[in-house]
């Protein structure tokens, strides 16, 4: 079997995985925030949280490692290489993000009490905001290795 092939897939399905989880986890959260009312919100946090282990953790490594396995393979000289570089600096800008702003929100999301409606507000505006933001970072990123040429 080629190895090149299979680290190829195991980095689609990475990229596939992380992506997913966090453009689906984002428009559904939203849905469910506004129905807050009749749907409480803490479940809906702690989901936020396993998915996020299951599929964000999951889907990063399994990229981040394929990656890093593929540029070995294949020789790839990663400063020299600009997709490979933006590629790699996008996905640390998102990891720092989701490290530094967007878990201690879902933390927080996770315990707010049913009466704490501002506490939830704030941290759910913030983990909405930055996490696009973070998702667009991903889509730059996804679109700077297979869009623009590269391998």
């Amino acid at each position: 079997m080629d190895d090149i092939a299979i680290l190829r897939v195991l980095h689609v399905a990475g990229a596939v995985l992380l992506l997913g989880n966090v453009t689906v986890t984002g428009v559904w959260a939203a849905y469910l925030y506004r129905a807050r009312d009749r749907v409480p919100f803490q479940p809906v946090a702690r989901a936020i949280l396993w998915t996020d282990l299951i599929f964000t953790i999951g889907g990063g490594a399994l990229l981040t490692v394929s990656g890093i396995l593929l540029v070995l393979r294949r020789g790839y000289a990663v400063a020299g290489t600009p997709w490979l570089l933006q590629g790699i600096v996008v996905l640390g800008a998102a990891t720092a993000l989701w490290l530094g702003v967007l878990l201690p929100a879902q933390f927080q999301m996770e315990r707010a009490g049913a009466g704490d409606t501002e506490g939830l507000g704030r941290a759910f505006r913030r983990w909405s905001v930055v996490g696009w933001v973070a998702t667009a970072l991903l889509y730059y990123g996804l679109w700077a290795m297979a869009g623009r040429g590269g391998a």
